[in-house]
Formats: structure tokens, C-alpha cells, sequence
């Protein structure tokens, strides 16, 4: 049975994700109700594939509420292996297309890490127009050993580290250090269309989003550099959510020293897999991850296709 996403439905879509996907990200309940929270405006879609009450298959589609340009939008399907090619993954891809042409779209988004995914958007005219690197490290095997001589030659000009939790009262500054981020990350569509309000919802109000482990660089009392984590204490495994410096501050060592300490952190907590997920032409990141221990994990494709009269 296929059927629209009730709010009942989100344990059994985390797990369906956790265990359909290749690369183990941090997906909670909470996580997959927060992901249907969304402004207005993104006339969100989901829907859910059911064998004997069990959830095997997700999909959801909605307009990019993050871009100003007119009719880009996004969808992306999930079916547990042991259920595909059996016509699941079509119907629920099907019903989000169809709601995305409804709602006007132009352009659809979409990505894959898998072959098999890689082939179902290729099938259904989508072409792949960028690249990004999956990478992962173990916390525990970083070299940290040069982290506490990189805190003392910060205090030194007036920088120091703190976690996420003592910053939270800074909401505007933070905001101003993570998109200095986004503006940097390579896409097709700028993220030129989020208002304060809704990034702390969206981006603070994430679940997963812990602010013990995420880190931020203070120059004074200002943020200046971020490094925060979305993760799964349980499951003993986490997300990098945003590395980002102030371009005023830049080059100094201050998303390094950031970075490390949340790494230092998730190392404490016996996380045992921290992925990262960077363009593959962000050559600064690339390079910061490598450097840390960051080594390959997928390549995630990112694809779009063009909505025509036809559709």
C-alpha cells in the first residue's frame, strides 16, 4: 500500500533509511518529523510504501523554499533493498513528480550515492550536473595531539572555542557565520531566500543538532567560525552539519581549530563515524578533510531534469 506520510509513519521511515542506505547518515524519528516542518511555501509532499504495516519505501518532493528563483524543486525516493525492482520505487517517484508538476515546478533536483539509484534517475531523464564527495573518519583515530597548541596560539589573538550551548543567544551572528558557509558551497541555485526566523528553526531546531558537540570560534564575544555536528549518541555516529569562517577571518586556522574540537568531542562520547559531504569542486574543504583524516566513502551525484509541456 502506498499512501501520504502520517507523522505515526516516522519511526518506521528513519528506519527504513538507516537501514536502505549505503552510507550510514544520522536519521532519528525526530529528524523525519522535523523534516515536514517547513515554511508554507514549500508545499512539501510525502509519501510512504507499506508491506504488512511495515514501512519499505519513502518519497517526498517539494519546492526549494531556500531559492528565489521561481519553480526549483526537489525530490528523492528511498525503498528497502529487499523490495525493489518490484515497481515500488516508480509509483512513489511517480506520485512526487506528479505533486511537483503541480505546484508549478521547472526544475527538479534530486541525488544518489548508489549505482542502482544513479540508474533509476538516468532512466526517468534526469542528468547528473555536479559531484560530492562522501567522506567519513573514526573520532578516535584522529591525530589530536596538536589541538591544545592550536587553542593556547588562538587565545593568544583573542579566539577561543565553545560549544554550540553557550552561543545559542547569538542566533543572528550564528546565522551570519553559517551563510557566509552556504555562499560557498558550489549549486546550481543559490540558498538566497532564508530569513532568520526560518534558518533557527530549520537549521537550530534540527533534533539531531547537538549543541554540546558542535562547536563555534569566538573572536571577543562575536562568532566568527563554525563547526557543528548532527548526531546520534545511541547509534554512536554523526554528521558534519556545517564547517564555516567569516570570510574576514579566514586562512587563520579557525575552522580547523573548530572542527577538531567537535572531533575531539565525538572521539570523547566513543562516536565511532562522523561522514561529511563536500562538492567535489570546494577544493579548501577537500583539503581541511583530508588533512584531518577524512578518507572517501561514495560519491554522491547530484542530477536534475528540466520540467517540459509534456510533463
Amino acid at each position: 500500500m502506498i499512501r501520504p506520510f502520517r507523522d505515526d509513519d516516522a519511526a518506521g521511515v528513519a528506519r527504513l533509511l538507516r537501514s536502505a542506505l549505503e552510507t550510514p547518515w544520522v536519521v532519528t524519528e525526530s529528524d523525519v518529523l522535523h523534516w515536514q516542518d517547513v515554511p508554507e511555501r514549500a508545499r512539501r509532499g510525502a509519501w510512504v510504501a507499506l508491506v504488512e504495516g511495515e514501512v519499505v519505501g519513502f518519497a517526498d518532493g517539494q519546492a526549494r523554499w531556500e531559492v528565489s528563483a521561481e519553480g526549483v524543486c526537489e525530490l528523492w525516493a528511498a525503498v528497502r533493498r529487499e523490495q525493489r525492482r518490484r515497481g515500488v520505487g516508480s509509483q512513489l517517484f511517480e506520485l512526487a513528480w506528479k505533486h511537483l508538476v503541480g505546484i508549478g515546478a521547472r526544475v527538479v533536483e534530486s541525488w544518489a550515492e548508489e549505482d542502482d539509484g544513479k540508474r533509476f534517475l538516468r532512466n526517468r531523464g534526469f542528468e547528473e550536473v555536479r559531484q560530492e564527495r562522501i567522506s567519513a573518519v573514526d573520532p578516535r583515530e584522529v591525530d589530536l595531539s596538536l589541538l591544545p597548541a592550536l587553542e593556547a596560539a588562538k587565545r593568544a589573538e583573542d579566539f577561543r572555542v565553545a560549544p554550540l550551548a553557550e552561543t545559542l543567544d547569538r542566533a543572528g551572528e550564528l546565522f551570519a557565520v553559517y551563510m557566509a558557509g552556504e555562499a560557498d558551497i558550489p549549486g546550481t541555485f543559490a540558498e538566497d531566500n532564508i530569513a532568520l526566523d526560518e534558518w533557527e528553526r530549520e537549521t537550530l531546531g534540527m533534533p539531531s543538532l547537538d549543541p554540546d558537540g558542535s562547536f563555534v570560534v569566538l573572536h571577543g564575544d562575536h562568532p566568527v567560525a563554525i563547526a557543528w555536528l548532527e548526531v546520534d549518541r545511541e547509534g554512536k555516529r554523526a554528521n558534519n552539519e556545517m564547517t564555516a569562517t567569516l570570510p574576514g577571518f579566514r586562512r587563520r586556522g579557525l575552522a580547523r581549530l573548530a572542527k577538531l574540537a567537535s572531533i575531539r568531542w565525538a572521539a570523547e562520547q566513543g562516536i565511532t563515524s562522523i561522514l561529511t559531504g563536500n562538492d567535489r569542486e570546494n577544493p579548501g574543504m577537500l583539503a581541511l578533510n583530508d588533512s584531518i583524516g577524512y578518507r572517501t566513502h561514495v560519491i554522491r551525484g547530484m542530477f536534475m531534469r528540466r520540467v517540459t509541456g509534456e510533463d
